[in-house]
């Protein structure tokens, strides 16, 4: 073989090697002569005549740099975790009326699931079974009277206040609806007081009561424990003339802050006073204007975070923010804009829900809660299902558990009978 022959087959052997094998030569091949012609390229190797190229050997794709975390996240959404993206399961109950007219009414729960649910008797008398959050009557029976028409929800158990001619008088019943205790809060039906359940458990009792001279009047308040025992004496937080239009409105906030409001005989204005749990005053009083709805209708809500809402005459009215010794604000939009509800805490108290007035729809009663974080933030509405031929007397109500209670429309039956169904612990 001359020179130029074993330089062709060189060539061509390398050629080969690269292709069939990746080989590489560490020397590169020498340049054939000015006059030398291309080789022609070699017949290709069918695909799956290929050795297969060793896995170690395939280049791992090219990978975006995975961001840092920041040093701080962003907060949660305030309505985060408060709206049930469903009703979910629900119980019901059939009970027999306890009057011929089948007056039914709303249910309230407290803390340990236990319903109150009103089913009054005959001449006007509220009442209510008492039944398991399972759907198991006690066999207990809770009596409100004449001019009762609801209950305060305690962790465990229920007060309610009776009035008559010989005074106000709040009673504490166990959750299945046994007797606790009854503590006098009057002592003739005409003395002006306010009963406020505190979120804690117990309650706040304000009261004008007439002077032993029997010229004058002598506001004083007592917090009351869920057995509806007074933690101490009545106290005097105020003094003044006998007079026949005297008002009180007591309230107790999440922070375990109680207000008193009160009127001037005879004049336009009110006064406020913050009060401590565990008695004594916090701050000095302050003054208001009296806002434009009928006194004896007023009513103070506590809100999440703190502080107490005023509602007169289905009005929103007034905000007091917690503790401070100043004139009220005005109610938060998102209560002005919603006249006629109620206001309730849930999620462990971390947020809001306001007890819509029920309307009439094609399909029935329509009942529905609206969902506000702490901040006011609106997290949406919760529609349930719509029932019956009216809304009389229909309203929801939402246990201290979170357990929502709506009552059924009764249907035409030959013994008279009352309905409700819930939904256990919707927003616990």
């Amino acid at each position: 073989m001359g020179w130029k022959g074993w330089r062709w087959g060189t060539v061509l052997a390398t050629m080969l090697c690269v292709q069939a094998m990746g080989c590489s030569s560490d020397e590169p091949a020498p340049e054939g002569p000015p006059d030398a012609e291309e080789a022609p390229s070699a017949p290709p190797t069918p695909p799956q005549a290929q050795p297969p190229v060793p896995e170690e050997q395939t280049p791992p794709a090219p990978q975006e740099p995975s961001p840092e975390p920041p040093e701080d996240p962003a907060p949660a959404p305030a309505c985060e975790g408060l709206l049930p993206e469903q009703l979910g399961p629900s119980r019901s109950i059939v009970l027999k009326a306890n009057g011929p007219s089948a007056d039914c009414g709303p249910g309230a729960g407290d803390g340990a699931g236990f319903l109150a649910l009103m089913n009054s008797g005959p001449f006007g008398a509220t009442a209510w079974d008492m039944v398991s959050g399972e759907g198991v009557p006690t066999g207990k029976r809770v009596y409100g009277g004449d001019s009762t028409n609801s209950t305060m929800p305690q962790p465990q158990g229920f007060h309610v206040v009776t009035s008559s001619p010989g005074g106000a008088t709040l009673h504490a019943y166990s959750s299945e609806g046994g007797g606790l205790n009854s503590q006098g809060l009057t002592d003739s039906q005409g003395e002006p007081y306010s009963v406020a359940a505190d979120p804690q458990g117990g309650a706040l009792a304000a009261v004008w009561k007439t002077s032993e001279s029997g010229i004058s009047q002598v506001l004083t308040y007592q917090f009351l424990d869920a057995a509806a025992v007074p933690l101490g004496e009545p106290t005097e937080v105020a003094r003044g003339p006998l007079a026949a239009n005297r008002f009180v409105v007591a309230g107790v906030d999440t922070q375990g802050r109680a207000l008193l409001l009160w009127s001037s005989a005879g004049a336009n204005t009110w006064t406020g006073q913050w009060l401590s749990r565990q008695g004594g005053l916090l701050g000095q009083p302050f003054t208001f204007p009296a806002p434009a709805v009928s006194a004896p209708f007023w009513r103070l809500y506590p809100l999440a975070g703190g502080g107490l809402a005023l509602q007169g005459d289905a009005q929103w009215v007034a905000w007091f923010p917690s503790g401070e010794a100043e004139a009220p604000q005005p109610a938060p939009a998102w209560l002005a804009s919603h006249p006629g509800s109620q206001l309730a805490l849930i999620r462990n108290q971390q947020a809001n829900v306001l007890i819509r007035m029920p309307t009439m729809s094609g399909a029935g009663c329509q009942e529905s809660l609206l969902v506000f974080a702490s901040d006011g933030t609106a997290c949406g509405e919760l529609l349930f299902p719509p029932d019956g031929s009216t809304c009389f007397q229909r309203q929801l109500g939402v246990g201290l558990d979170g357990t929502v209670i709506q009552q059924v429309d009764r249907s035409a039956q030959a013994t008279p009978q009352c309905s409700w169904r819930w939904w256990p612990g919707l927003l616990r």
